[in-house]
Formats: C-alpha cells, structure tokens, sequence
C-alpha cells in the first residue's frame, strides 16, 4: 500500500531516488567490502555475506511500478540488474580459490560499476547520504577489525602436534 502523502506527482522522483540508491550502495558495498568477502570465503567458504551485500529490491517491483520509469530508464536499470545477476550467479556456484575469485570479482565488479553509472545517471543520480559525526567514535569500523583479527588469526601457525609416545 502506498501511504496517502506520496501522491502520483512525487512518486515516480521517489522511485528514481531509491533506484539510484540502492544501485549506488551495492557498488559501493561491493568494493569497500572487497577484501573483507573475500577473506570470508577463502576462510569458511561462506557465500552468504556476498549474496546479503547484493541484496535488492528490483524483483519486488511490479509493473505499476515500473511502468512508471521512461522506456530509457527502464533499459539501462535492468542492464544494471542483469549484470548483477551474473554476479550473483558467480557467487551462488563458485568454486574458484580466493587469487581466481579476485581476479573474478575485479571484472564483475568493473562491469557493475560501469553499468551502475550510467544508471544512476539516467535514474537523475543518487541523493547525498547525510554524514553524521559522532563523538569518541571507534575510527575503524567493527567489519574491519574483524577482517584484522581474521588476518591475525591466519597469520598464527598452527599448533605443532606434540609426539608422545
């Protein structure tokens, strides 16, 4: 249900804004959290996170929704969404050691964010996500430090076996 103070005039700019967001958000996830994806599947073999930062909305729009969009808008945001499915599709049934999954993921990656670009240009670009300053703040961000203390961890040898006999 659509609630009563986004009328026909003002709903198809908020669509183009959460559009443009999410596009922006997924590239943006996808290479700020590079390393840290990476490091959690060579560890644990662990799709999820991947699958969780391209999480999107796209497919629950329905037609009233889209129908919305110029026949432009609706071209250049499904070849986004296209290419993200390919990711998608390599990430659910991947097998590749971490250094090929890089090499891989640096091309899909590149892909995304030339199609999220243009996007996000056609959609009339992302609005500004505010910035908040929060006093006494952590500099580095808990996903981050849990990325170093992975890294520690990998970096201890593993415990020699001990011979009694």
């Amino acid at each position: 249900m659509i609630p009563p103070h986004v009328d026909a005039a003002t709903r198809l700019q908020r669509l183009r804004a959460l559009l443009a967001l999410e596009i922006s958000r997924i590239v943006d996830d996808l290479d700020v959290r590079k390393d840290f994806l990476i490091q959690m599947w060579s560890l644990h073999r662990q799709r999820e996170p991947f699958l969780e930062t391209v999480f999107s909305r796209w497919t629950t729009l329905d037609f009233t929704d889209l129908s919305l969009l110029s026949l432009e808008e609706v071209v250049v945001v499904e070849s986004f969404y296209r290419e993200l499915d390919e990711f998608r599709l390599y990430i659910r049934f991947t097998q590749d050691m971490p250094t090929m999954m890089t090499t891989r993921y640096d091309q899909l990656l590149q892909r995304l964010e030339a199609y999220g670009r243009k996007a996000v240009e056609v959609l009339g670009g992302a609005p500004e996500r505010p910035l908040v300053e929060i006093d006494n703040e952590d500099p580095e961000l808990p996903m981050f430090r849990y990325l170093s203390e992975l890294d520690d961890v990998a970096a201890k040898p593993p415990p020699l076996a001990s011979s009694e006999e």
